[in-house]
């Protein structure tokens, strides 16, 4: 709200989601980034910047084709911002919890994998309240012709700016390491499945390897919830310099559809819903096979329960519960 000092002249109060989004610009590198990491639109980002510019009397970031950078004014901002979100946050979090009051609850970025459940299940017993955080959401959808980025990359933002704090991942080796900053437990290791008419050449193998998959035409769904697949199916194709003819399809129905009736194959990450007339084979690579995380912040609230999480996740994901 705009009020006046004792000259009469206008000022600006700076209020601490100003200081949240000039965070999370510094994070991605450009406002579009930064609306995408907050959920929210870049116009909202925009109007938050100019705030908080002339709050300060100054520039705080420089904007070119490149994305934007702050300024010496801006960087001095964000170190007094980085000190101050955190204590906010904890005076949030300490008031919510109340001896009334609501537990606060534990955001736990999703991706759709099969521990995903046993994750939020495990997490309730132990008292939280869990709210689900879809990962494709969070991260955004790529713009058009670009390629699915890897969801690792964006966690340290999420985790910084505490819109999340845990993160259920799928890892694979073209993504690299996590970045040093984050903690993580290995839930599980798991191989791609490749789908195909039970007819085809391939339905009687007990395995595949990406060599066996030359020349074939693939199938893959192009919705963000399947951004992932197509990430790591495509890289490692790349990698292990194959060749498949690719086919789109809008949803899991019309892809499956669309491999049996071009006698292709249709990866998939386990464990797929059953369809008639299909046969699922593991796809044996180094070059696919990943690893179902579980992916902390050190220094985050959920630090100190998250590995004995994770154990408990594991063995009863081995378990088969």
């Amino acid at each position: 709200m705009p009020r006046h000092d004792g000259h009469g002249r206008g000022a600006m109060n700076v209020e601490i989601q100003d200081l949240r989004v000039l965070r999370a610009v510094a994070d991605t590198g450009s406002l579009a980034g930064a609306a995408r990491a907050l959920g929210v639109s870049q116009a909202a980002v925009t109007r938050r910047v100019q705030q908080l510019e002339r709050a300060a009397g100054c520039a705080v970031l420089r904007r070119d084709h490149r994305g934007a950078r702050l300024t010496s004014a801006g960087r001095l901002l964000l170190r007094c911002a980085d000190d101050l979100i955190p204590r906010v946050d904890r005076l949030l979090a300490v008031g919510g919890r109340g001896p009334a009051g609501p537990s606060e609850r534990l955001r736990v970025g999703a991706a759709p994998t099969p521990v995903l459940p046993l994750v939020a299940a495990h997490a309730v017993e132990a008292g939280d309240d869990v709210e689900l955080c879809p990962l494709s959401v969070l991260c955004g959808e790529p713009a058009a012709g670009e390629p699915a980025a890897d969801p690792g990359a964006a966690l340290p933002g999420l985790f910084r700016l505490h819109r999340l704090d845990l993160a259920v991942v799928r890892h694979c080796a073209p993504d690299g390491p996590l970045p040093d900053a984050l903690a993580h437990a290995v839930l599980a290791e798991e191989d791609l499945l490749i789908g195909v008419a039970a007819g085809h050449r391939l339905a009687a193998r007990s395995s595949l390897a990406l060599r066996d998959l030359d020349g074939e035409v693939c199938v893959l769904v192009g919705d963000r919830r399947h951004a992932d697949l197509r990430r790591h199916f495509t890289a490692a194709v790349r990698g292990a310099g194959g060749h498949v003819e690719v086919r789109w399809a809008g949803d899991e129905t019309e892809a499956a559809a669309l491999a049996c009736a071009e006698r292709g194959a249709l990866p998939a990450y386990p464990h797929p819903a059953p369809v008639p007339g299909m046969v699922y084979v593991p796809l044996v690579d180094a070059g696919t096979r990943h690893r179902l995380l579980l992916v902390w912040p050190p220094r985050g609230r959920a630090a100190g329960r998250a590995p004995g999480l994770a154990d408990r996740v594991r063995e009863a994901y081995r378990g088969g519960a």
